[in-house]
């Protein structure tokens, strides 16, 4: 087989109050995140790995072009059915990250961003994206949630889809 990257989890939108006056929090930051897992037979160099969204105008319509957030980490490898969960927020901020958010996984990584990528207003649309040695981008795959996700709920990978898991218990 080799190495398959899946996302599985996601948590787009934290609960609590995202700003102080008009600066997004590091702990709502960091509690913003996507976990990926190997669910290949292979190990894989976190290097070669990129994590993308979809951004949108402002009444909603979706850019057609995914938007890379996260570039993986130089020296890690992820091992078969090992999974890194990439927070949005800042990797020196990570002593204020909630327990929940620190849970769960093997590695935790840092899009090193001062404000929010995931789109909770319009949904969103996550890739996994590596460059091949021709130097052509390919997609190891994308999962996309729907519009208006509950605060604080983790969502889980059913089919192509993220969902809370009230729903994702309903459809196994």
């Amino acid at each position: 087989m080799s190495w398959q990257i899946q996302i599985v989890r996601a948590k787009p939108n934290p609960a609590g109050k995202d700003k102080d006056k008009s600066t997004p929090k590091s702990d709502q930051l960091l509690g913003e995140w996507v976990d990926l897992k190997n669910v290949g037979d292979e190990s894989v160099a976190l290097s070669t790995l990129n994590l993308a969204n979809i951004e949108f105008s402002a009444g909603c319509v979706p850019n057609p072009n995914p938007v890379i957030y996260w570039t993986g980490l130089q020296s890690a490898i992820l091992q078969p059915g090992q999974t890194i969960r990439v927070h949005t927020g800042r990797s020196g901020e990570s002593w204020r990250m909630a327990s929940v958010d620190q849970q769960g996984v093997d590695y935790h990584a840092y899009a090193e961003r001062g404000t929010f990528v995931l789109n909770n207003r319009c949904g969103d649309t996550l890739s996994v994206w590596w460059k091949g040695n021709d130097n052509k981008w390919y997609s190891d795959d994308s999962a996309s949630y729907e519009p208006n996700v509950p605060e604080g709920a983790i969502l889980h990978r059913v089919g192509n889809k993220l969902v809370a898991s009230s729903l994702a218990g309903l459809s196994r």
